[in-house]
């Protein structure tokens, strides 16, 4: 049978583990933000000296739809549950099909006394690295050859994002000096030596920690020291529409990716 209210971790859906399986309620949840503040003078009101999102929470609630006099298929299916839920990967819910979460950690419940036929159990899922629901396939910004000029694109989602770049030389010659700046902030190379066939790769792990190598197919180096002092600490993206810019030594191939966040 297929519910409506339907998730999935990992690409592999609860209510597929077992038929007796009945979701009750997915509640998506919200990102979770800390606001420090101090008092102003004059005897009213406050003012913010800092704000910081934390983690984000989604749970499901179901049920096991076999009767009391059947523990020992009660206990597999709860058990099965439980390990469908006990990992990382990405949340997708059918309320919302073109986003997702990635969840990092999960509070499983007590079986408590399977005779409850009734009883209904709740997992949570958190995500902490990236407290948001993103954009799970988002348009890419891609241009064939370019060595200086500025491009737009459209990012969604209600906060700031990131981008992940790609460029690729495509000249047949070294390159030292390559400048990527998405939204105004900027990365900049000075002693790159990117090969001639070789991809300068700006990426992000799914727990948002920042990634950038250098090379080709799995024959890849670290260069995030290359960067030089004056550099971004990431590439971020504000939601609408932004400007990407480069500026290279020798023409490139470029793709940007920024996936919109959003905080339910």
């Amino acid at each position: 049978m297929i519910l409506s209210r339907r998730i999935s971790l990992g690409g592999k859906q609860l209510d597929e583990i077992d038929e007796a399986v009945v979701i009750r309620n997915v509640d998506t949840g919200v990102s979770h933000e800390s606001v420090s503040a101090v008092n102003r003078m004059g005897g009213y009101g406050q003012r913010m000296t800092s704000q910081h999102w934390e983690s984000l929470e989604v749970s499901v609630t179901f049920a096991i739809n076999v009767g009391k006099r059947e523990l020992e298929r009660r206990r597999e299916i709860f058990d099965a549950v439980m390990a469908w839920a006990n990992r990382k990967g990405w949340i997708k819910t059918t309320t919302q099909p073109e986003k997702r979460m990635y969840a990092e950690k999960t509070v499983l419940p007590s079986a408590g006394d399977l005779r409850e036929w009734t009883r209904e159990y709740t997992i949570i899922f958190r995500a902490y690295g990236v407290p948001f629901w993103q954009e799970a396939s988002p348009d890419p910004l891609e241009v064939k050859s370019i060595t200086k000029g500025n491009k737009t694109m459209e990012v969604a989602g209600i906060i700031t994002t990131v981008a992940d770049v790609t460029a690729e030389n495509i000249s047949g010659q070294t390159i030292n000096k390559l400048t990527i700046t998405v939204d105004g902030n900027s990365f900049i190379f000075d002693s790159l030596a990117l090969g001639g066939d070789e991809s300068l790769m700006i990426t992000h792990t799914n727990e948002g920690i920042l990634r950038i190598r250098a090379g080709k197919g799995d024959n890849t180096r670290n260069v995030y020291s290359l960067r030089k002092a004056e550099s971004a600490d990431d590439l971020y993206a504000k939601p609408g529409n932004i400007t990407v810019a480069v500026e290279s030594q020798r023409a490139v191939k470029l793709t940007v990716k920024a996936a919109g966040r959003w905080t339910s």
